[in-house]
């Protein structure tokens, strides 16, 4: 008789140790969501991150584009203004790094015509004079 009572207690423990186990599985379960939740979340807000660097960057760049587009029209208009009409002018033109245009006519000497900057700041000083 004693195998009884000995026999009902460890069913009792095993019935208890059971349901923690399946409450502690149900638990992980949960937990295990819970960090792929969290882990996409800080995946999304990395990206997020990224993007908006990365959309910083090309924003950067289309405006450097841009402004360097604007500077080589206007580059061009200003040695396009500067030339004198090719039917009279046999040309020669060679660029330099300082920006100097070169324009060789026949019968004459090399003359270096005045960049584009020397140009502008001799017709303000004629302006004054």
């Amino acid at each position: 008789m004693e195998i009884t009572p000995q026999y009902e207690e460890l069913q009792s423990k095993k019935s208890e140790l059971e349901s923690k186990l399946n409450s502690l599985s149900e638990k992980e379960r949960m937990l295990e969501e819970e960090v792929k939740k969290l882990e996409a979340e800080i995946t999304v807000k990395k990206l997020e991150k990224d993007v908006k660097a990365k959309q910083e960057a090309v924003g950067l760049l289309k405006s450097k584009k841009s402004d360097l587009e604007r500077e080589l029209r206007e580059q061009e208009s200003g040695i396009v203004s500067e030339r004198p009409a090719p039917e009279s002018v046999e040309e020669v033109e060679e660029e330099q790094e300082t920006g100097v245009t070169v324009t060789t006519v026949p019968g004459e000497e090399e003359k270096p015509l005045q960049s584009q900057e020397e140009s502008k700041t001799e017709k303000k000083k004629r302006l004054f004079f």
